[in-house]
């Protein structure tokens, strides 16, 4: 990135109470390029010192490579288009998994510097809280968590933000809810009666393993042999120095221990990603106990501060999530040309855009088409995460947000063109639900979820009666050549 001009060396000291969080957000909210932290404040050297990368994948400001950070970590060309990124992710999911291969220690990088036990002191490290009215300290917010099933079946990675337990030296805790995998691996060891789970939690990672940490792939699927099948070659890993779980042997660093299976501590509260910063009560979230830390020379930890969109918690995750779904719904059979979860909409939305050439063979009505594809989507993993889902022709660039709220402003009829699914499970974070009355939502993981056709009904016929009334669609090929290849003569700058 530094070569590309997308990345700031911030070499001045600074604060981890808040100025680091303060930086990062305000760096998504302008598109300006990854600020670098090389000397955070209140670090200490024998401790694990380590720099901070904020906004790892954020947006850019250039529309032309508005993704390009998000590209890169796929190893696609910096001008790659959400339709190229989504697709790509699609690929890897059909690939062949290839397994990783493990290393030696000492061919290890994380491996270079090794703290055990009371050696570890993390309130020496300079872990930032992230909002002004963080419950506390976030160590982990773009890393990934590594559990294995009993049965060794089973390697789960999956992303849960990790919070320092206050005037605990060696102390962590997560959300660890029902609807996650780590929840589910979790489970399968208190059921069989261990104290305690494995666990490794990985920061800084192969640059694509958050998308892959982030995939809703199915339960029992192992993410460690998508990195290959995602990189084209099998991703090196070795084993931890206390348990058996095998991690990436090149990761900036590694810190492992136990979850237990039966203390809790209090987690949180933790500004959101759907853009809310509620003042409420920490939740008792299992005890993550830290028995080693491993580590390169001059490790870099990278760090999302969440809020509203775009960050982290949008672009990598919402690009996961709308190549899982995409690729659900053709598997189904259903008429989708790409689904995109749109950032704007704090990963709240999915969007479908559907193929009306195809619709026309399904001969179908709307309230058929919004059944068929609410019953597809929200019995998914993915779709446990997505509580609306819009239906929407062909025509709209369902990545460009002002086309979408153009279609759903122009298309959505009041009261004739939403149908509720109330009864299915879903993430029991969303605002809406959390806030309101036990009255109106008894169970806050329960309901709460949509489909919307915006379609109109000629497009069910695979016809349309209008071209959109806009440059592309109002004027003949030859006059919007004309038009482009004079810009810079009419005195328009190139964007």
């Amino acid at each position: 990135m530094l070569n590309q001009g997308d990345l700031v060396d911030i070499k001045e000291p600074v604060s981890p109470h808040l100025e680091v969080a303060a930086v990062t957000r305000r760096v998504y909210e302008t598109l300006s390029p990854a600020p670098l932290f090389h000397h955070v404040s209140g670090a200490d050297p024998k401790s694990g010192l380590f720099k901070i990368l904020g906004a790892p994948v954020g947006l850019r400001k250039s529309k032309k490579e508005r993704y390009g950070r998000m590209a890169l970590q796929l190893g696609l060309p910096v001008t790659s288009t959400a339709r190229e990124i989504v697709e790509k992710l699609i690929e890897t999911r059909n690939a062949k998994p290839l397994p990783p291969v493990t290393v030696s220690a000492s061919e290890a990088a994380c491996k270079q510097n090794i703290l055990r036990g009371d050696q570890v002191d993390l309130s020496k490290w300079p872990i930032p809280p992230l909002h002004a009215n963080d419950g506390g300290n976030y160590l982990a917010t773009y890393g990934f968590h590594i559990l294995q099933s009993p049965d060794k079946a089973w390697t789960s990675w999956s992303i849960s933000r990790t919070m320092q337990v206050a005037g605990e030296p060696r102390s962590l805790t997560a959300p660890v809810m029902p609807g996650q995998h780590i929840a589910q691996v979790h489970k399968m060891w208190a059921d069989s009666g261990a104290h305690d789970t494995p666990w490794a939690l990985v920061l800084g990672g192969p640059p694509a393993a958050a998308f892959v940490g982030g995939m809703p792939l199915p339960a029992g699927v192992s993410e460690d042999d998508y990195i290959g099948a995602l990189c084209g070659s099998p991703m090196e890993v070795v084993k931890c120095e206390t348990n058996d779980l095998l991690v990436p042997a090149h990761a900036e660093m590694v810190i492992e221990g136990r979850i237990s299976t039966s203390k809790k501590v209090p987690e949180g509260p933790m500004g959101k990603y759907h853009g809310y910063m509620f003042h409420d009560q920490p939740v008792p979230e299992p005890l993550f106990q830290v028995d080693c830390v491993t580590y390169r020379d001059n490790p870099v930890v990278p760090i999302c501060v969440a809020g509203q969109a775009a960050d982290e918690t949008h672009t990598v995750w919402g690009s996961a999530i709308s190549a899982e779904l995409l690729a659900t719904l053709r598997e189904a059979g259903f008429p989708a040309d790409f689904v995109w979860m749109p950032f704007e909409a704090q990963s709240c939305w999915i969007v479908v855009s559907v193929d009306i050439k195809k619709l026309a063979q399904m001969n179908i009505t709307a309230e058929e088409l919004c059944r068929r594809a609410g019953d597809i989507i929200f019995k998914t993993h993915a779709g446990w995460e997505v509580p609306k889902v819009f239906l929407v022709g062909d025509d709209v660039d369902i990545t460009d947000a002002h086309q979408l709220l153009w279609a759903v402003a122009t298309q959505y009829r009041p009261g004739a063109d939403e149908y509720v699914f109330g009864d299915t499970i879903g993430i029991p974070m969303l605002p809406y639900m959390t806030r309101a009355s036990k009255q109106q939502v008894p169970d806050p993981g329960k309901g709460g979820r949509s489909v919307v056709n915006l379609l109109l009904s000629s497009e069910f016929e695979g016809k349309r009666s209008w071209v959109p009334n806009n440059f592309e669609g109002s004027y003949p090929a030859d006059v919007k050549d004309q038009v482009l290849k004079k810009w810079k003569e009419y005195g328009f700058h190139e964007e």
